[in-house]
């Protein structure tokens, strides 16, 4: 596997900065600039397996990191509104496309849309910004991101771990799955909040 730019300063900040590195490429990429969650998360599970990271502390690191990125959104969109937003996210490749899409997934599942859009490529990093400009209860966001985003991290970090010195071929596997992977997670958050909803009407 030949490694592109993006993977080789994914690899070099976390070898040189450990957690702190995970923490601000976990941030950037809630941030929605160009840093795919599919390199940082099984990288950082290679390096557990090298026993470099520890696994609990990883997931941890992981998933404040995507807490503090989407909650900087949450909050520039509760404050300063969707034409503000696009006009600032221009500048780091943000298209009004990328936006409806984000608006039309929380529009449609509501809360719901905050966790499975955890798991969609293009659709996990904007979809703070709906919720923000319709001004979400911030506990319920917050809520939300921390499930979605421990369900996610926790599941690359594992492949990484498991594919230990071939971890490039885990990464290989979920850039060429990432969307069958994706429809699995969202069936399965669908599927059990389904099963929550008819338990609660039954008692």
């Amino acid at each position: 596997m030949v490694l592109g730019p993006i993977v080789s300063i994914v690899i070099s900040t976390m070898e040189n900065m450990g957690y702190l590195g995970l923490l601000i490429l976990m941030i950037l990429e809630s941030l929605a600039l160009p840093i795919p969650s599919e390199v940082i998360l099984p990288f950082s599970g290679y390096l557990i397996y090298l026993g470099k990271l520890n696994l609990a502390l990883t997931i941890i690191d992981a998933t404040v990191a995507s807490i503090i990125g989407s909650l900087i959104e949450y909050t520039l969109s509760y404050y300063i509104g969707y034409s503000v937003v696009l006009k600032v996210g221009k500048f780091m490749g943000l298209t009004e496309s990328h936006l409806k899409l984000a608006e039309s997934w929380f529009n449609k599942y509501g809360w719901l849309s905050i966790i499975a859009a955890k798991f969609v490529p293009g659709v996990r990093a904007l979809i703070s910004i709906p919720a923000g400009i319709a001004r979400m209860n911030i506990w319920l966001f917050i809520l939300c991101t921390t499930v979605g985003s421990v369900i996610w991290n926790t599941a690359l970090i594992y492949i990484g771990l498991m594919f230990g010195t071939s971890w490039e071929a885990g990464l290989a596997t979920i850039t060429r799955y990432a969307d069958y992977l994706a429809l699995a997670f969202v069936f399965i958050i669908i599927l059990l909040v389904l099963v929550f909803k008819r338990r609660s009407a039954n008692t």
